[in-house]
């Protein structure tokens, strides 16, 4: 690989602490919800970001991946739950988050075929291709630990994404986390560690046509959403 071609992408997405009184059906306290977004009706939470390519962009470049990965700081804890579903995708259109939540609820998420009656509608721009890098986890409390904590650990840990090249001019990003348990309402506080999507590749030139034509792909998809 040429290492004046090679590029590592990489976005921050920072800690989060939101809590609420038990019965609630909503998080109340978002103090130090650092930067998440609540979903009104629910107890998900989402942050969402973006990497600018505009500067890539003007010099016709396209960023082709050559994979994914997340780090994590030390734990994500519930209290009165008993785990959650964390999702977090790398797009080259906008992701919509309601459709999102519906796609997770309907055990499918962008870029999968959805059940039915349970995925979401509207989505038609968001498809495999656009789908760059995902990564969906499955958490469940670690019981072998003192239950006051509520320490969360992984149970699946499940990659997607098409790692397709793009010259679109930013990739946007969000995280979800979706707490669960017996009683929903009787959760009462979730905590998630600060994280990192790295995504290394190559940055380069393609043959004019081709550019032409992902490009314009690029801009029709994100103008559809």
């Amino acid at each position: 690989m040429d290492s004046d071609r090679d590029r590592t992408l990489r976005e921050e997405i920072p800690s989060s602490y939101v809590t609420k009184g038990p019965g609630e059906p909503e998080w109340s306290d978002l103090s130090l919800a650092n930067g998440w977004k609540t979903m009104v009706g629910t107890l998900a939470i989402y942050w969402q970001g973006s990497i600018d390519l505009s500067g890539y962009a003007r010099d016709y470049k396209t960023f082709y991946p050559s994979g994914g990965v997340i780090q994590e700081g030390p734990s994500s804890s519930i209290l009165g739950g008993a785990g959650a579903t964390v999702y977090t995708v790398v797009s080259s259109v906008p992701v919509n988050v309601d459709n999102l939540l519906l796609q997770l609820a309907g055990n499918a998420g962008p870029g999968f075929i959805g059940t039915p009656g349970l995925g979401a509608t509207g989505s038609e721009s968001q498809n495999w291709k656009t789908v760059i890098f995902a990564q969906c986890e499955t958490l469940l409390i670690n019981t072998t630990l003192n239950s006051a904590t509520g320490i969360m650990q992984p149970i699946t840990v499940k990659q997607s994404g098409s790692l397709s090249p793009t010259a679109a001019q930013v990739l946007y990003i969000v995280k979800m986390v979706l707490p669960f348990g017996p009683i929903p309402a009787d959760i009462t506080n979730v905590s998630i560690p600060a994280s990192r999507i790295i995504l290394p590749g190559t940055m380069d030139q393609e043959p004019e046509l081709e550019y032409m034509m992902r490009l314009s792909r690029s801009v029709e998809l994100a103008n559809q959403v």
